[in-house]
């Protein structure tokens, strides 16, 4: 299949796909941010800084050697990602009819442009799933795919990955503030700095506001309220030093299954910036070179990286196709900023 550029001018196209916010519950990459990069291969450092004392001497000795901060450096391949749909023959001999028939706009432009926000929105939603699993497992594994064999594993400690003392569904018993403490302690220890941030669901913070210990915090006058409110919960993690609650409640179809990116029995603990934790990268695909390398270049490589949206024709039968693509995926750069707990 060839590019078509009757229709629909492939640069104005993938600046329309590219500009679309998508849905407004996609905010994952607030955590992991987008970036465009010039390469089908992610290369990134992690600096593993130590605060090493120095060491006394006895006078007229020799002064010690120290030893430098560790530089790693990780390299990855982006996978391509994308989606496309078609408008058959007698799908098209109805749009041009309906124009025939006095509709002034063109109706197979109209649809291009319809099938671009579709397609769009799926690679965000796939992108979306994709920074779940790997805020949630500290890896990209794309079995789901049907791509078994394909993982990165960004190399979060074992540690980080810890199991609530109780589980927070028995209110009686467990501990959350004091769970999250620990965790946040483990977090700053690791990582050099605290957690500014929680991500969890409706159904955690639920647990939360009605657990026994917590509500015990919050009594006045000797009166311990049934359940405590959102503000009252969040004071009390401003009180004892721990991040701050953001709610995470999207739901993404996967072959006709509601699936949650961040499952609500997680809580994620992330950094104050989100940069010093990871990116979401997006690589250049082949159809962007194509346009790269027309005698007339629709795009310029500085341009290349990121979502690209193309119209391509086939002629028996006469079959256009609109197609979103994109190479990518979220990274981990420094793994001891990440850590997921397991609440209930």
């Amino acid at each position: 299949m060839a590019l078509n550029f009757d229709l629909v001018d492939p640069a104005e196209l993938t600046g329309f796909v590219r500009t679309l916010p998508g849905p407004a519950t996609y905010t994952l990459n607030q955590f992991l941010n987008d970036d465009n990069i010039g390469d089908i291969d992610a290369e990134f450092d992690t600096l593993i800084e130590t605060n090493r004392a120095a060491r006394f001497r006895a006078w007229d000795s020799e002064t010690d050697v120290g030893k430098r901060n560790r530089l790693e450096r990780k390299r990855v391949s982006l996978p391509p990602l994308g989606q496309k749909l078609v408008v058959g023959e007698e799908a098209r001999l109805r749009l041009e009819m309906a124009r025939a028939g006095g509709d002034n706009s063109n109706g197979m432009i109209r649809a291009i442009y319809n099938d671009a926000v579709t397609n769009t929105n799926a690679v965000l939603a796939r992108m979306e799933l994709a920074r779940g699993q790997v805020l949630t497992t500290g890896k990209m594994d794309l079995t789901q795919d049907g791509l078994a064999g394909i993982q990165a594993d960004y190399g979060v400690d074992p540690s980080h990955f810890p199991v609530a003392t109780t589980v927070w569904t028995d209110y009686v018993d467990s501990d959350p503030l004091e769970d999250m403490r620990t965790w946040a302690d483990l977090y700053t220890l690791d990582s050099g700095e605290p957690p500014a941030y929680a991500l969890t669901s409706r159904t955690a913070v639920g647990h939360m506001l009605r657990n026994n210990k917590v509500r015990g915090l919050a009594a006045a006058n000797g009166v311990t309220p049934s359940m405590i409110s959102r503000q009252q919960l969040n004071q009390l993690l401003e009180s004892f030093d721990l991040p701050m609650l953001v709610e995470y409640n999207t739901l993404i179809d996967v072959d006709g299954t509601s699936t949650r990116p961040i499952p609500n029995d997680k809580m994620v603990f992330l950094p104050a910036n989100p940069r010093s934790l990871g990116r979401t990268m997006w690589g250049i695909t082949a159809e962007a070179l194509e346009l790269v390398g027309l005698d007339n270049p629709a795009i310029t490589f500085e341009e290349a990286p990121g979502l690209v949206g193309v119209v391509t024709r086939e002629g028996d039968p006469v079959r256009t196709w609109t197609k979103v693509t994109g190479v990518g995926m979220p990274v981990i750069e420094d793994p001891r900023k990440l850590l997921t707990a397991e609440l209930f």
